[in-house]
């Protein structure tokens, strides 16, 4: 076994600084400094704020705007103040806002390498300069198919492409040509390798004792491509076609050559030594103090969650135990999603009528899912849940020729595809290809414009008539799939934690949910998060599939769960940016149940009208009367080319709620708090419980976390405007057509959210969310770092306290500026009439 050497002691602590970065296609949302969470939040923005050169809060100036206008409570801002700076005077706020928002803050940050002190010296831009040639060539070794001619030289290792690719180069290519080559070449004639190359770069230019610190930095000038390279070496299998061979240790090699090639270009041409270039200030970050912006982040927070608690508040009233309302004819078991939560309150309007409840949505089948005809399996749980197996999707009986059919017929028309792509994008035969297309699709593409969801309905209908898809099943019991008593375990797990352990209605929908987006690289970001970005459709048919079956509903009852034979478990899909509901293999369903499940798809089809009304209201095209016209509206834009906001995705999620639907079945919400079902008094010990908030407060924190810091700066944080993005390599995008890869989500999803680390609320028992807390490792450092802020409802009394420190203490004698407030009918936290304008243009 190879000893490691000090190259790998300075990666293994770079490693875990990288930002975590998935492709495209597998994209999820995550806590951007999920391997800080080991540190209070305060500390790992601190940190997060040198690393990046990013701003971890929103502007002071943000800030002052959001006081004046109400958002910010002055009373809140006080008591924040004055429990951070106590015997500082009952004009503690006056002097605050006296105070300058400048000059006093944050020490700059040392940088070590001399490429930003460069970009003053010589006004010139390192970035460009390092980028037109580095990102070519790491875009075209990890490319997955964008481009139309094969590389010759990636055929091998990334530093085997590099050296090739730099002796290949023209001296013309790029300015720093001759400097790179000779740097090259001197390590080349000493024989040196990689990890020796590595040493001798960092030694030359790194202070002693900071050489991890040093690779760091040189690392952080591509984050993108530098957490890229290192998430497929370490999951090869998350590359879209070919798993390159990525190297984190190659990559350092080829940033630390290219950087100091450049360097001494840079001087040379300057007549600068290198010593006189150290010795200039570094350019620091804006100097804003990160103190002060903190207090006004919690004044803000705490503001909203005052509002919060007391609008719900006011809708509680104690428990009586042994009320047992009448089954309803229809339920739904829904996703935990905030943008279920308008929904949810649609269907159980009078005009629809069906109960709802909230789960996690991948409804605990914790599966890969390879669908027919595509290339490779699907994650359909949360990134926090390793899958256990993979279910296929496969043909019926009879089904197999029709399948063989499409398949030669998806092959075919995906070759023209492919073809058409790549011809059009040559220099000879792109003129001629792209006349032709042109004129072929000028007609449908103004169409596409002018009517998007006509021309896509046209375009399935001719599809289905051409080329019917066959008819699919779930091959849940195969090898591999899942064992009976497994099922049995699936449904009564998540019927158990939502509390539906009887009154069954005659018809229970699982509704999977996913999204229609057009033209839009992160299409994977408005998906199910509780299936890793994929449409949860898959899961409601296999859980449905498992809830139906007579051998698990038996092993149910021998369990204490008695399932009625009439309750008929019925698989459907929401789309969220189009609004509709579709019910799922129709072709298992009985004949005589078919005409209640027509009635259950009318019902959803009002909610889904009513629904696409509601978030009209914040559209500001959209009508703002009339549910058809809505309806329509909705249509249109998931299917629009132009549309940069099919939908507002999580935009302003700001709670969790883990409890009975009676805590907020009369609140409106306005689609700013995930709804999780769980009732503790069905609850001996808090299994239940355990499995309500594992399963759905980490994926609630992952993306409220992802939205916040994209929100704060979008640049440092973000990928900016979706305007410029390209995809790249069918793994990322970057703006323009070089620059670094971006992370986090673009300034078009998260202009309307509100930056606040989410507030979680959970009906329970103080023991048993104790219990949780201290033997649960990252539920014990989310809380206790305060990354979210935890309250409790208690679920016989339904008082509501908050943690503070290591304890829960009634949240109105924590917050007595909330003492003895009436709370309105509406907050403004959740008055359209108040909030931010209903959509920003491009």
């Amino acid at each position: 076994m190879d000893t490691p050497s000090r190259v790998d002691g300075w990666l293994s602590e770079c490693r875990p600084k990288l930002p975590i970065q998935n492709p495209l296609w597998a994209f999820i949302h995550n806590n951007i400094l999920l391997n800080l969470e080991d540190r209070p939040f305060r500390e790992a923005v601190r940190e997060a704020a040198a690393l990046y050169r990013a701003r971890p809060y929103e502007t002071e100036d943000f800030y002052r705007s959001e006081l004046q206008r109400g958002r910010i409570r002055r009373e809140s801002l006080e008591a924040v103040l004055a429990q951070a700076l106590p015997g500082s005077g009952p004009d503690r706020v006056e002097r605050f806002l006296a105070e300058p928002a400048f000059g006093n803050g944050m020490a700059p940050v040392p940088l070590l390498r001399a490429a930003p002190r460069l970009d003053t010296a010589y006004h010139a831009s390192y970035d460009r300069l390092l980028q037109d040639f580095v990102v070519p060539l790491i875009a075209s070794f990890l490319d997955q198919g964008m481009a139309a001619w094969a590389n010759p030289f990636n055929e091998g290792a990334l530093w085997g492409y590099f050296q090739a690719s730099v002796h290949a180069a023209p001296g013309w290519g790029f300015d720093w040509a001759g400097p790179l080559k000779a740097r090259l070449g001197a390590h080349e004639r000493a024989g040196r390798t990689v990890d020796e190359i590595i040493e001798a770069e960092v030694r030359e230019a790194a202070p002693a004792g900071q050489e991890a610190a040093y690779c760091l930095e040189t690392l952080f000038a591509l984050k993108g491509w530098s957490g890229m390279v290192m998430r497929l070496e370490a999951e090869p299998a998350l590359a879209p076609v070919e798993a390159p061979r990525a190297s984190l240790k190659d990559w350092l090699a080829v940033m630390l050559v290219s950087t100091h090639a450049l360097d001494a270009w840079l001087m040379e041409r300057h007549g600068t030594r290198r010593a006189e270039v150290l010795a200039r200030p570094a350019v620091a970050p804006e100097t804003v103090s990160l103190g002060r912006l903190h207090l006004w982040q919690e004044a803000y927070e705490r503001s909203f969650a005052g509002d919060f608690l007391a609008h719900i508040e006011k809708g509680l009233r104690p428990d009586t135990p042994g009320a047992v309302s009448a089954a309803p004819r229809f339920q739904a078991l829904m996703c935990m999603d905030d943008r279920e939560e308008s929904m949810r309150r649609a269907l159980e309007s009078k005009e629809c009528g069906i109960e709802t409840w909230g789960y996690v949505g991948f409804f605990n089948v914790d599966m890969r899912f390879e669908a027919v005809g595509a290339s490779r399996a699907t994650r359909q749980c949360p990134p926090v849940v390793e899958p256990s197996r993979t279910i296929k999707e496969v043909p019926l009986d009879g089904e197999a020729e029709r399948l063989a059919r499409a398949r030669s017929v998806g092959r075919a028309g995906g070759r023209v595809q492919l073809l058409s792509f790549y011809h059009s994008r040559t220099l000879i035969r792109g003129f001629f290809v792209s006349l032709a297309l042109g004129l072929l699709s000028f007609l449908p593409l103004v169409l596409k414009v002018l009517m998007p969801s006509r021309m896509t309905r046209l375009r399935r209908a001719v599809q289905r008539k051409a080329f019917p898809h066959p008819r699919t099943g779930l091959a849940l019991d195969a090898q591999g799939g899942y064992s009976l008593e497994e099922q049995a375990h699936i449904v009564e797990g998540a019927l158990k934690t939502i509390g539906l352990t009887r009154q069954f209605a005659p018809l229970v929908a699982v509704v999977a949910h996913g999204s229609t987006n057009t033209n839009n690289p992160f299409r994977q970001a408005y998906g199910c998060g509780a299936c890793s970005g994929n449409p949860g459709e898959p899961n409601a048919r296999a859980f449905t599939l498992m809830a139906n079956r007579p051998e698990v509903r038996e092993r149910l009852a021998a369990r204490g769960m008695n399932i009625p034979a009439t309750t008929l478990f019925v698989a459907c899909y929401h789309d969220t940016s189009v609004d509709t509901v579709e019910v799922l293999d129709r072709d298992r369903i009985p004949a005589d149940r078919l005409a209640e499940v027509v009635e259950l798809e009318a019902r959803m089809g009002r909610a889904c009208r009513m629904n696409a009304l509601e978030r009209c209201q914040r559209f500001s095209q959209g009508p703002k009367v009339g549910l058809e016209a809505a309806a329509q509206h909705v249509l249109d834009r998931g299917h629009d080319l132009s549309q940069p906001r099919p939908e507002y995705g999580h935009n302003r999620v700001a709670a969790c709620i883990v409890g009975r639907r009676e805590l907020t079945a009369q609140t409106f919400l306005d689609r700013r708090s995930f709804l999780v079902s769980y009732d503790p008094t069905q609850d001996q010990g808090g299994a239940n419980m355990r499995s309500a908030i594992l399963g759905t407060v980490p994926v609630a924190v992952n993306i409220a976390m992802d939205y916040y810091f994209s929100r704060v700066d979008n640049e440092g944080f973000g990928a900016g405007s979706k305007l410029p993005l390209n995809v790249v390599s069918l793994l990322g995008v970057l703006t323009g057509s070089k620059s670094d890869l971006r992370i986090g989500l673009a300034r078009q999803m998260v202009e309307l959210h509100e930056p606040m680390r989410i507030l979680v609320a959970v009906e329970a028992t103080e023991k048993d969310l104790r219990h949780l807390i201290d033997t649960h490792p990252r539920m014990r450092r989310m809380v206790r770092g305060e990354w979210m802020r935890l309250v409790r409802i208690d679920p016989s009394t339904r008082a509501i306290e908050l943690w503070e420190g290591q304890s829960f203490v009634s949240w109105r004698t924590l917050w007595p500026e909330f003492h003895g407030v009436k709370p309105p009918a509406l907050p403004a936290i959740l008055d359209l009439r108040h909030d931010r304008p209903a959509e920003v243009y491009a």
